[in-house]
């Protein structure tokens, strides 16, 4: 199972820029196949804020509705203590809150793999990021 980070939602709602859509798309595409994935609460909260920040409210209920259409993809809570654990990451590892949430998540679920462009991950011991 792969986490899938609020990045490659992103690039597919953007449609920019073309190659990292075109990743992004793909995986997405394989997910709707069937491919065992997860994403947190977290991530979709970003992706809701992203959108309403750039004046695209009105898509934050399709991209929610879109995410129901991928069966194979578990959408994880977070609780307190993880929002804690968090912020060790940024020591250990230079990230930020939201990133270091997502590894702590990733971890309480023993998940190692990530779908995602953004290279931070690429300095946390026992987390393979994956961009293709």
């Amino acid at each position: 199972m792969r986490f899938v980070d609020s990045n490659i939602f992103i690039y597919v709602l953007m449609k920019s820029p073309k190659k990292d859509y075109e990743i992004a798309r793909g995986i997405l595409e394989r997910i709707q196949q069937g491919e065992a994935s997860a994403t947190s609460l977290a991530v979709i909260l970003e992706v809701a804020d992203f959108l309403e920040y750039n004046n695209r409210r009105k898509e934050v209920k399709t991209f929610i509705e879109s995410l129901n259409s991928y069966l194979s993809m578990e959408k994880l809570p977070f609780e307190w203590n993880d929002a804690i654990l968090a912020m060790d990451y940024e020591k250990m590892c230079g990230l930020g809150f939201v990133d270091g949430l997502t590894v702590q998540i990733m971890k309480k679920h023993k998940i190692t793999e990530i779908y995602s462009c953004d290279k931070d991950f690429d300095r946390v011991k026992g987390v393979k990021r994956i961009w293709e």
